[in-house]
């Protein structure tokens, strides 16, 4: 197998998982999960000063810009890893 195909393999799971993983963020009245990196698409609301909430905001922008750059990062490296 290729060493330029075993990095996109890697980078591919990569990116899964930081498009999926979600980072708790909890201040006093508001407890939120924020999905995605490096920009967030995804907001899970869990609970506001008023109480327990289930409210998702998905920013599509931000989803399709992720990917896009995940994706330009998967089709470089066989340029980058390419040996001579």
């Amino acid at each position: 197998m290729k060493k330029e195909s075993v990095f996109q393999a890697g980078v591919a799971v990569l990116m899964l998982g930081f498009l999926l993983y979600g980072r708790p963020v909890n201040v006093p009245d508001n407890m939120q999960t924020l999905h995605g990196f490096p920009l967030v698409w995804g907001n899970h609301q869990l609970v506001t000063i008023a109480g327990p909430v289930d409210y998702w905001m998905v920013n599509i922008t931000n989803l399709a810009v992720d990917l896009v750059i995940w994706l330009a990062i998967i089709v470089i490296i066989p340029y980058l890893t390419k040996t001579q």
